[in-house]
């Protein structure tokens, strides 16, 4: 009888521990993380309420316009936002009222701008774009961005009666309508126009930041909101949105929700950073036996080879020429980084030699055969020689 072979031992398994599987996956969660916050405050920054955005009335942070709210409800003044057409209207309808309109995205038409003009008394339009002009304030044309300054009212209009400086940060605005007033002169134009639309009073704001949580309590800019704004006991505060598109208008850009952009841009951002990272890291270092050990004169005897049989002399004679200027350096008491020039000297003064002549040794000879090189190689070496005798107390 034969004897069965015997089984094979089961091949060993490594089972990564969970320290490295934590390791490993710290990227993608951190990674997770940091999407989770883009979208989060992407959703924060473009609500539909107006909460977190650029003079949003929910917006507390520096250029949003809760304060304002806030005190005009004090006043006795009912602020209601609306986001849709229809829904504004029935709150016109209903209470009429003074009427703001911020359709920063530019949401809406010519048709739709009438109809609410034809619906309040006083019609408000922060930084209005081109569209909105055209449509309800003939004549009134941007002239430019105002970083920062002051004007007084230099018009009658009843806005500004209880004011003397008010903040013209914002967008600069001119006219060229009869019956327009202009107020709030700045060097590009004005911070506020009003014209009549039939019985509707267009107000054309370009000093916004006078409305902000962070300059409202500056100056007159409480008042000014106030006497603009407060005129009526009814506010209605419009911020159009997508769905106040006619079918058929809008781009893509206006049909998505306003959260979308800033998440694709907080997206590609993540993939350029992981790129990066990812993509410049060499990993861990890992110390490998070498199978032979090289001794060094055999490293020196197999370039010594390379450079005669490639005929590269002048680059052989170099490599001898820095180790004697390190050597020379050293032994005259300069520094590791002193120029050729200075070891020439110090070493010509040592030996009463000729600079020229150390100098053709130690950095201008081309040898133009072998013989000639190792005439200079031996000429090197005598110059070690007798520097250290000269340096070496008798």
């Amino acid at each position: 009888m034969t004897a069965a072979a015997p089984s094979e031992a089961p091949a060993s398994v490594s089972t990564p521990t969970v320290a490295a599987s934590v390791r490993r996956a710290r990227f993608w969660v951190a990674l997770a993380l940091v999407l989770a916050l883009g979208v989060g405050a992407a959703l924060l920054v473009g609500s539909g309420s107006g909460e977190g955005r650029a003079l949003g009335p929910a917006n507390a942070a520096p250029g949003g316009a809760k304060a304002l709210v806030e005190v005009l409800g004090r006043q006795g003044v009912d602020v209601t936002v609306t986001t849709t057409l229809d829904e504004t209207l029935d709150r016109l309808g209903s209470g009429g009222g003074t009427l703001l309109v911020d359709d920063a995205s530019g949401f809406l038409v010519g048709d739709q701008w009438g109809r609410l003009v034809t619906a309040t008394s006083h019609l408000v339009l922060p930084a209005p774009g081109p569209a909105a002009l055209d449509a309800v304030a003939a004549g009134v044309a941007s002239t430019g961005p105002v970083d920062e300054g002051t004007a007084g009212p230099a018009c009658s209009s009843p806005a500004l009666a209880q004011t003397s400086r008010v903040d013209v940060a914002g967008v600069a605005y001119d006219v060229d309508a009869p019956g327009a007033v202009r107020c709030l002169p700045t060097d590009d134009g004005y911070g506020l126009v009003e014209l009549e639309d039939g019985d509707t009073r267009v107000s054309v704001l370009g000093a916004t930041d006078a409305l902000t949580n962070g300059s409202i309590g500056t100056h007159d800019d409480a008042a000014f909101a106030l006497a603009l704004l407060g005129g009526s006991s009814e506010l209605t505060w419009y911020l159009p949105s997508a769905g106040d598109l006619p079918e058929g208008e809008g781009t893509l850009a206006t049909l998505t929700p306003s959260w979308v952009t800033p998440s694709l841009v907080v997206l590609l951002l993540a993939g350029v950073a992981a790129m990066v990272w990812r993509g410049r890291r060499l990993g861990a270092l890992v110390v490998e036996r070498l199978p032979v050990t090289v001794k060094a004169s055999e490293t020196t005897e197999g370039r010594a080879r390379l450079y005669e049989r490639s005929g590269q002399r002048r680059h052989a004679l170099d490599q001898l020429r820095i180790g004697t200027l390190g050597r020379l350096a050293r032994t005259t008491g300069l520094s590791t980084t002193a120029s050729v020039d200075e070891i020439v000297a110090r070493v010509a003064a040592l030996i009463s030699a000729d600079p020229r002549g150390l100098r053709h040794v130690l950095v201008d000879a081309d040898p133009v055969d072998d013989r000639e090189l190792v005439a200079l190689s031996d000429s090197l070496l005598d110059l070690e020689g007798a520097v250290r005798r000269a340096t070496t107390p008798s």
